[in-house]
């Protein structure tokens, strides 16, 4: 410290000791008032003495501050890199910064983009602070390097979904924004045309959509079908298996119904009405869209509306009017643990629908009134039967479920930590952890467990606990990794200690690897989902085979996006360190990119198994995919080899989706999607995005990307049609705001209703 300095606080100290001597000997003096006259004009004295000094003293840190920033960054010691390591990562010490931004604020699309400046010797470029394609300027150190600006950055014009940058798959879309489409410009090739496509698509939806068309108030409930109808529905909820995915018993969705026809459907209390409608509505979605139960010795009057879809439609419509009827109501004033189960019914269909993203309130809110229950703590469960335990705590792992996975679309912190809650929900039953364990060793060629044991012991438990709980076992393994996800990797704590983040990541990629090889062999993450093996472990399933193969589906693909993620920050985290010193290694590869194409491959066996349908489920792991080789192609893809098989697997997975998307769409709506996706419209994002990666091809390496006829016609641009206008009408007038007909990615039914 300066001398300066060193005076302005011996002054500060021995004024601060005067100041308390006065005090002291003020209380010998009371009595005399000249005296406490003196004495308080003294103190005031003393006061303002001292705080010109402090204000003086506060000033030259200030100063020595400022000047520190603009010296070199890197600690001259130990002890001194153990002091400031507390701010490495944070936004109050952002002095360690890539590219002139904090960490915790850098995306992944910032880092590739850096990475291929450094690879390819490109100059840093200038300009100010408005010009599209300046870099961020920030720390001018030999320590700190060019990149892109953040995509956090790209949204300042526009909604902001993340709180980290790339966390949250929402987070990608930024990509669309006046300044993500700069640095797509920068990376292309003669791709102008679907620049201003693309241009476009952002303008439209994500600019003019509003909140307040997430859940329109129905104005009155609508009538309801015929009795025969709605038993006709029922039975096809018992024989589907489709109580095991609307999380409502069949038995108890019966009792509501009886009760409807006694006394009506105000007879009912308001979250029973809403179970009831989402059933019913959660019937009619799978009867279009998945696969169809058909049910014999029913009237030939009601076969014709189980079966057409067109009358699905409008029942499904009907039906999801009359629940949010009731939601609006009983999200004001509760009814216990009927309305918690209600809302998860309802946000179920909204999954299935593709439509989860616009749950966020409503799962909130859910896990708010679960809370209320006691259902987090563990004690709260004392004293209660068996079945009721079972119950609320089946809907407590539920809650977290959709939690975290609406965390990992919106980029959201999920609303109940690990730490916030007691429950213990992964312990269902003694023989699931046995199986696990077994299955796990027989992965490793233990000598006492070979594989032939773990396939009779899987057979054996399945049928002992129903392939529910089998599958129910393993989502809930998937919720406290996807909690450590964000709390150990992406939340604005967990970024401070770069050395720990890393160690963490490490951890949680070895946990997975224990959790993927603890399925039994067949049903594993990054396999291939026409296994022959996975069709002989589903016979000993007592779901029909289709249920039982969404299940295994979504724990394949929820298992993938957090890897995902957990992938991204491995590359971050190695880059930043590796540019400090910190971490002696090759240039870090970006290995979300070979799980992204696991993924995409994964999405064109479902086409190849005639599942197209179950698209819906897994559509935000397939856009995280897709926006991850996209990204990877432009900034960093160098080998002409991959990045033309890169090409060739997003054209061949958008022809599937262009050519036969929806097998169970009626015929009209069949035609206005096959016009949306064969036309330059506002829509087709996928499609532009493709030809910018073939386009960029060609330029880059003097050749063409060579295709099939059928794909090549796919992404040929046309004259839109006049059915589009048709199109969004109908879509406005929909009393249902969850259907999703298409991927969000394509965007034929709109974007991103947030």
């Amino acid at each position: 410290m300066c001398e300066e300095e060193l005076e302005v606080s011996r002054t500060g100290r021995k004024d601060s000791r005067a100041f308390n001597s006065s005090l002291i000997m003020s209380s010998d003096v009371v009595e005399d008032g000249s005296a406490k006259e003196a004495l308080a004009g003294s103190k005031v004295d003393h006061f303002y003495r001292i705080m010109e000094k402090i204000e003086c003293l506060e000033k030259r840190v200030i100063e020595v501050a400022e000047s520190l920033k603009t010296s070199s960054p890197g600690p001259k010691n130990g002890r001194v890199r153990k002091r400031n390591r507390r701010g490495m990562y944070g936004e109050q010490r952002s002095r360690l910064q890539i590219g002139g931004l904090p960490l915790q604020r850098v995306t992944s699309l910032d880092l590739l983009a850096k990475v291929v400046l450094q690879n390819s010797g490109e100059p840093r470029q200038r300009g100010g602070d408005n010009s599209p394609g300046k870099f961020a300027a920030g720390n001018t150190s030999a320590n700190s390097t060019s990149g892109s600006s953040g995509l956090s950055e790209y949204m300042e014009n526009g909604p902001t979904y993340s709180v980290s940058g790339d966390f949250g798959v929402c987070s990608s879309y930024a990509i669309f924004s006046p300044k993500g489409l700069e640095w797509i410009r920068s990376k292309s090739l003669n791709s102008e045309l679907e620049i201003s496509f693309l241009s476009g698509w952002y303008s439209h939806f994500l600019r003019q959509k509003k909140t307040e068309n997430l859940f329109p108030v129905p104005l009155g409930l609508k009538p309801l079908p015929e009795n025969a109808v709605l038993e006709t529905l029922l039975d096809i909820f018992d024989r589907s298996g489709l109580q095991t995915v609307s999380f409502v018993p069949y038995q108890e969705v019966s009792e509501i119904y009886n009760k409807y026809q006694e006394g009506g459907i105000r007879s009912l209390r308001r979250s029973h009405c809403i179970t009831l409608h989402v059933a019913l509505a959660l019937i009619v979605h799978f009867q279009q869209h998945y696969y169809k139960t058909h049910i014999e010795g029913v009237h030939r009057r009601v076969v014709e509306v189980v079966e057409d879809d067109a009358k699905l439609r409008e029942l499904e419509d009907t039906f999801i009017s009359n629940a949010l009827f009731h939601y609006h109501q009983v999200s004001i004033l509760p009814e216990g643990i009927d309305t918690l189960q209600a809302f998860l019914s309802l946000m179920a269909y909204t999954d299935f629908t593709g439509a989860l993203h616009a749950s966020y309130m409503m799962v909130t809110l859910a896990v708010r009134l679960a809370q209320d229950q006691g259902l987090h703590a563990e004690i709260s469960y004392e004293g209660l039967p068996i079945q009721e335990v079972d119950r609320r705590k089946k809907i407590w792992g539920i809650c977290r479920y959709f939690d975290s996975k609406l965390s990992l679309i919106l980029g959201k912190p999920p609303v109940v930590a690990n730490y916030d809650t007691s429950t213990s929900i992964c312990t269902l039953s003694a023989p699931l952890d046995l199986l696990a364990q077994t299955t796990l060793a027989a992965s490793t060629n233990h000598p006492t467990c070979g594989p032939s044991f773990a396939k009779d012991m899987y057979s054996l438990v399945v049928k002992e606990t129903g392939f529910d709980k089998f599958g129910g076992y393993y989502f809930c393994r998937l919720i406290d990794i996807a909690s450590s996800v964000y709390s150990h990797l992406y939340a604005p704590s967990a970024t401070i200690n770069p050395e720990k983040q890393y160690r963490n990541a490490q951890k949680l990629l070895k946990e997975m690897e224990i959790f993927r090889l603890s399925l039994p062999a067949g049903m594993r993450p990054l396999e291939a989902l026409d296994n022959p093996s996975l069709t002989e472990l589903l016979k000993s399933s007592d779901l029909p085979t289709s249920m039982s193969r969404l299940f295994i589906y979504n724990i394949q693909f929820t298992f993938c996006i957090n890897l995902m993620y957990v992938q991204k920050a491995v590359f971050k985290i190695q880059t930043y360190m590796k540019e400090r010193g910190l971490m002696n290694v090759e240039t870090p590869f970006y290995e979300s990119v070979k799980t992204a194409r696991e993924v995409l491959l994964g999405a064109l066996g479902l086409y190849d198994l005639n599942l197209s349908s179950y698209f819906r489920s897994f559509q935000w792991t397939i856009n995280l995919a897709f926006f991850e080789i996209f990204v990877y192609a432009l900034s960093k893809q160098e080998d002409a080899t991959s990045f033309e098989e890169d090409v060739k697997l997003v054209a061949r997975l958008h022809s599937a989706f262009a050519n036969r998307f929806a097998p169970f769409e009626s015929a009209s709506l069949s035609d206005s999607l096959n016009v949306s996706l064969s036309t330059a419209n506002l829509y087709n994002n996928f499609k532009f995005m493709v030809n910018i990666l073939r386009k960029t091809f060609h330029s880059k390496f003097s050749r063409e990307v060579p295709l099939s006829e059928q794909e090549l016609k796919s992404l040929e641009y046309a004259t839109p049609d006049s059915n589009l206008q048709d199109l969004e009408s109908s879509k406005q007038s929909s009393l249902n705001p969850f259907i999703v007909n298409n991927m969000e990615l394509l965007g034929v039914y709109g974007a991103l209703n947030l």
